[in-house]
């Protein structure tokens, strides 16, 4: 089934992603089953449409084929808002455990049969079977170029809209966040033109260069040149997207100065230890509810950046945790940042 999305007002999303469950586990998955098992899934869409709607007006849903876990997938989605993937991921996150029935998602799935799809849009048949790409490896993310010969009929903002959906379709949602960069809808074929279903292989190819043996980013070392004109050498989690812990949507920026540095400005043999013991602390301190994602050191100071959920207290537990420094004053700001802009110029 498509995605679903409606228009209505929005109370307390906490309140109502509980209230959600408790509907779904009472009489809310027995009747959506029950409604696909007849095959007329259309009589539940208004209840599972209020549902949703209930916790933010701008999320959209969908069910599926639940592959080797369960029978059937109810995914609800931000549809492509980086405000809403928080959202959509904290209702994940408060779902209950997946059974033989039903399992839940934040993101949309690929299709196994993706060749087969066939999207209405204005008119227009697109037929996903007819689409190709040229793509082109950038780092820890590739770039994409979508071209069907329907676009000579649609306009330039539908392309790439219809695009995004194919790309959706393909290698779903969570890949195409977290492994491609810059998207655009050609309307010449690129030479090097492959079939759509083709970029699951390079996309399978980054993750395996860039995912370590549990599927968690792996760190990469960054060097660069900063306004002083002095080195600047970073760390950095690869793939660095908001996909991989959408929940965590405040940035929080811990800058530490330090005594000992070395000729070019850069953490000394004495310091080091030291600040990596405060990460450490830092990272217990938050727990689940914040990552450490990145640190750049230049010119005396190493920049912490972390990103936490911001519905829990993790912002203030940073503060008080560096209030022992004692290479200086360590200074601390946060802001909302759901699309992990603050640390886009360390992405690999």
């Amino acid at each position: 089934m498509g995605l679903f999305s409606r228009r209505r007002a929005t109370t307390d999303a906490g309140a109502t992603i509980g209230a959600f469950w408790q509907w779904w586990v009472a009489e809310g998955a027995d009747a959506v089953a029950g409604a696909i098992a007849d095959r007329e899934p259309g009589r539940i869409v208004e209840a599972l449409s209020a549902r949703v709607d209930a916790v933010h007006d701008g999320l959209a849903w969908e069910l599926g084929p639940g592959g080797q876990e369960s029978q059937h997938v109810l995914v609800v989605t931000a549809a492509g808002d980086p405000a809403l993937r928080p959202l959509a991921r904290r209702w994940r996150l408060a779902a209950p455990p997946a059974d033989a029935v039903w399992s839940y998602a934040d993101m949309r799935q690929p299709t196994a049969d993706a060749g087969a799809v066939s999207l209405e849009i204005e008119g227009q048949h697109v037929d996903l079977a007819r689409a190709t790409a040229g793509a082109r490896v950038v780092g820890a993310a590739v770039d994409v170029s979508v071209h069907h010969p329907a676009w000579a009929d649609l306009e330039p903002q539908t392309r790439t809209q219809t695009a995004f959906l194919l790309l959706d379709t393909v290698l779903g949602e969570a890949a195409v966040e977290t492994w491609l960069g810059e998207v655009s809808a050609a309307e010449l074929e690129p030479l090097d033109a492959v079939p759509l279903t083709g970029l699951r292989s390079v996309v399978c190819s980054l993750e395996e260069q860039h995912l370590d043996a549990d599927g968690e980013p792996t760190w990469a070392v960054l060097e660069g040149t900063g306004p002083t004109g002095r080195p600047v050498l970073a760390m950095t989690q690869v793939p660095l997207r908001a996909a991989t812990a959408p929940h965590l949507d405040t940035h929080v920026a811990v800058v530490v100065p330090f005594t000992d540095t070395t000729e070019q400005g850069l953490p000394g043999a004495q310091s080091l230890p030291r600040l990596r013991s405060l990460e450490d602390h830092l990272t217990d301190r938050v727990g689940p509810s914040g990552r450490l994602v990145a640190h750049e050191s230049h010119d005396g100071v190493r920049v912490l950046h972390l990103y936490v959920d911001g519905t829990t207290p993790a912002a203030e537990q940073v503060r008080a945790a560096v209030s022992g420094w004692d290479q200086g004053r360590v200074q601390v700001a946060s802001q909302l940042d759901p699309a992990w802009a603050a640390v886009a110029h360390l992405r690999a």
